[in-house]
């Protein structure tokens, strides 16, 4: 299912239906909604209230499971996933930061391609390798960009980046996607 909707993505086909909406309320019932996380790992949200933006609903959700997934996957035992949102002038930034097992220097560049793990192993769980091929792409959908910072052992952090409004004839603000 994540391969067809990547590939619809990439070609086109699944446009984007951008709306404005609330994203604090979706990450809000994102992050509530979700189920018993593994190995008594705690998830705390803090956002700032009323935050709208112009997003296409399920593929934000489906951003933001994918890296709530992953922070769960790779967390450690009884550790914790923080997801932070705020508007930083134009922009809007969703961070999820955990501190898990962390991710080397020489292997952050690679994590954004197709089916690749860094040690699928380690997770305890089999994944597909295509989660944050997909962030990547519904972040350029968005006219932004998602960025890590991770260290081994110590764990890492996401941060998606992208303008609150759209253009008016629904394109990205000029200098974006």
């Amino acid at each position: 299912g994540q391969l067809l909707q990547m590939t619809r993505l990439e070609q086109g086909t699944l446009p984007a239906a951008m709306e404005e909406a609330d994203l604090s309320e979706l990450v809000d019932v994102i992050c509530r909604e979700q189920p018993q996380l593994p190995h008594g790992i705690t998830l705390t949200a803090e956002f700032q209230p009323e935050l709208r933006a112009c997003f296409d609903v399920t593929l934000m959700s489906r951003l933001l499971q994918n890296l709530l997934d992953n922070a769960a996957r790779y967390g450690r035992p009884d550790g914790h996933i923080w997801v932070s949102l705020r508007q930083e002038g134009a922009d809007a930034v969703l961070c999820v930061r955990d501190d898990g097992i962390g991710i080397s220097a020489d292997q952050l560049p690679r994590i954004w391609q197709r089916f690749y793990q860094v040690d699928p192993a380690r997770s305890g769980q089999n994944g597909s390798g295509l989660g944050l091929t997909m962030v990547q792409q519904i972040a350029a959908l968005h006219g932004g960009s998602v960025t890590v910072e991770s260290r081994p052992g110590e764990g890492s952090c996401f941060t998606l980046r992208f303008p609150v409004s759209r253009a008016p004839d629904g394109a990205a603000p000029p200098g974006r996607l």
